[in-house]
């Protein structure tokens, strides 16, 4: 009688212990502390410039947007310099971000007109998201994890909390020029 009771509460802990399943990476918003931290989790570091292309879906009750970008220069990863990549976003995550340049405003959401660096991290596609997407779905890696270029200084998108506690390290940034910028990011990717 005992090891029926204690074969049960095995099956039992053991049927209990496989129904958690923690969230996707690509879903815990990580922050980041440093930039070699960011670098060295992401999968893809890529300058990328927006295309028309934009995709907005729903999937498990979730609304997504992906927009198309066209690769300028690949530092990490596999990517080629003119390939094209959609990225997603959760329409939630990106309706909480902000750039943080000399002020604090509201990210646009437009990727317009200007080069972004951004930190990225690759899942298999599901057949639940759109085929347009490719076999991999990109996604942000964490915050900050997309950057502004601009010829004399950059512009960091993340969520307004983290921009506003900021540590030294990821403020350094914001008075870097693009090239000296760039040079510390392919540094760290060594």
């Amino acid at each position: 009688m005992k090891k029926i009771k204690l074969l049960i509460l095995g099956i039992t802990v053991l049927a209990f212990n496989g129904c958690y399943d923690p969230p996707a990476r690509e879903m815990q918003g990580l922050d980041y502390d440093s930039l070699d931290e960011l670098v060295n989790t992401s999968d893809r570091v890529l300058i990328l410039k927006k295309l028309e292309n934009e995709l907005n879906f729903i999937v498990e009750e979730e609304e997504y947007l992906s927009f198309k970008f066209s690769v300028i220069e690949k530092i990490k990863g596999s990517s080629s310099e003119g390939d094209e990549i959609f990225i997603t976003f959760l329409k939630s995550e990106l309706d909480d971000l902000f750039v943080l340049d000399k002020r604090l405003k509201k990210f646009d959401q437009s990727f317009d007109d200007q080069e972004y660096l951004f930190f990225l991290i690759g899942r298999a596609r599901k057949n639940i998201f759109p085929k347009e997407l490719g076999g991999s779905l990109w996604f942000k890696n964490g915050n900050p994890s997309i950057f502004e270029l601009r010829k004399d200084s950059i512009g960091i998108i993340s969520k307004e909390m983290l921009l506003e506690s900021q540590n030294k390290s990821f403020l350094e940034i914001l008075e870097m020029p693009e090239t000296k910028f760039l040079s510390l990011v392919r540094s760290l990717n060594e």
